[in-house]
């Protein structure tokens, strides 16, 4: 493999990476309608806990317990949501800023590329420049000799 970078390598190179990129948006989606079935879960957990409740009230000790383990449960399991909910959102967003970065990054790569295959035109075109001044001092050279 060469290091020299052709224009349809580097054109299938971006193409992956923004295949990746829109994969990675895919996720966001994904991860936020998953963050929405969760907080609309939220008020189906109230609602059970509180037909338990209702159910429990023939015996008033059993039902203040019941009550409190529940409210408890549930300020947990809100707890928890709301910090999966914030950890989902954090990695959404850690995932956006990583797709952009992949996208720079692929723009670097292919501008140092064009930078790398001007610098060859250069020095090919010196070498050019070099072997046409040695041979007009080998001719040079051979006039004097001649002479």
């Amino acid at each position: 493999m060469t290091s020299e970078w052709t224009d349809e390598r580097l054109d299938r190179f971006a193409n992956k990476i923004d295949e990746q990129g829109d994969r990675i948006n895919t996720l966001i989606e994904q991860i936020g309608q998953l963050v929405q079935a969760l907080y609309l879960e939220v008020p189906n957990l109230k609602a059970e806990i509180y037909g338990i409740s209702e159910e429990a009230r023939e015996n008033r000790e059993v039902t203040a317990q019941l009550l409190a383990e529940s409210n408890q449960r549930m300020a947990r399991i809100e707890s928890i949501l709301e910090r999966q909910a914030a950890i989902a959102i954090e990695q959404a967003e850690s995932a956006k800023i990583q797709a952009e970065s992949a996208k720079i990054q692929a723009e670097s790569i292919k501008n140092q590329a064009e930078s790398a295959k001007i610098q060859a035109e250069s020095a090919k075109n010196q070498a050019d420049v070099a072997k046409t001044q040695a041979e007009s001092i080998r001719l040079m050279i051979e006039m004097v000799n001649r002479k």
